[in-house]
């Protein structure tokens, strides 16, 4: 009798424990999925707000804006986050600027700033090309993590690898030798563009943080 009462005991005990995981599972399930629904929610918030905004641009205008998609001099920067683009000529050519905080450092880079404006258009053109979450991926990183003065999808498709399980972007197959090489650098490379991208847009009076590498 004592033996059985142990193992019913025991089995007992074991069933809580079991449960206790199985529910702590779900719990953690339940957060994750939680999580994902609010960053999924924050990012059609942020469409709106964009699609908002590029809606007081002439047809015309709001194709140009949608095709460059990225300010030239804040280059982490959505047109359209902050308010309707600014539209400036640059040797003859439109380019759209995030605010108008960026519009000294624009009109004195000239060439330079209608390239970048130009490659963020190639960028944004083979980007659209690629799934919802790898375009929002690349373009969170923005930059190769070798090459980093080269922006996403302006030399082709990016090149994708997963090192310690996170995704890690490069501009084209020509990076790929020297990633593989030395991964753990790479991975800290692409970390390091991703939170560039975070702290860009909230510091505008540094613009010199990244703009117009390329």
């Amino acid at each position: 009798m004592k033996i059985a009462r142990f193992v019913f005991t025991f089995a007992a005990a074991a069933a809580v424990f079991v449960g206790g995981l199985n529910s702590a599972s779900a719990i953690a399930h339940e957060g994750q999925d939680h999580a994902a629904g609010h960053d999924h929610e924050a990012m059609m918030k942020a469409e709106k707000t964009i699609k908002t905004a590029l809606s007081s641009l002439s047809a015309e205008d709001q194709e140009l804006a949608a095709a460059q998609r990225f300010c030239p001099i804040m280059t982490y920067d959505r047109l359209g986050a902050m308010g309707t683009p600014l539209k400036v000529m640059i040797e003859g050519k439109p380019v759209f600027l995030c605010c108008k905080s960026c519009t000294e450092d624009a009109l004195k880079g000239g060439a330079k700033t209608v390239k970048t404006a130009e490659k963020l258009r190639d960028s944004t053109a083979t980007l659209a090309k690629l799934p919802m979450n790898e375009r929002m991926a690349a373009e969170a990183q923005k930059y190769c993590a070798v090459a980093n003065t080269s922006f996403l999808g302006s030399m082709g498709a990016p090149i994708k690898l997963v090192v310690e399980g996170k995704p890690v972007y490069l501009c084209c197959s020509g990076c790929t030798k020297k990633a593989q090489a030395d991964p753990a650098a790479v991975l800290a490379k692409a970390e390091e563009l991703k939170k560039a991208g975070t702290l860009e847009g909230h510091d505008h009076a540094a613009h010199g943080h990244g703009d117009q590498k390329n």
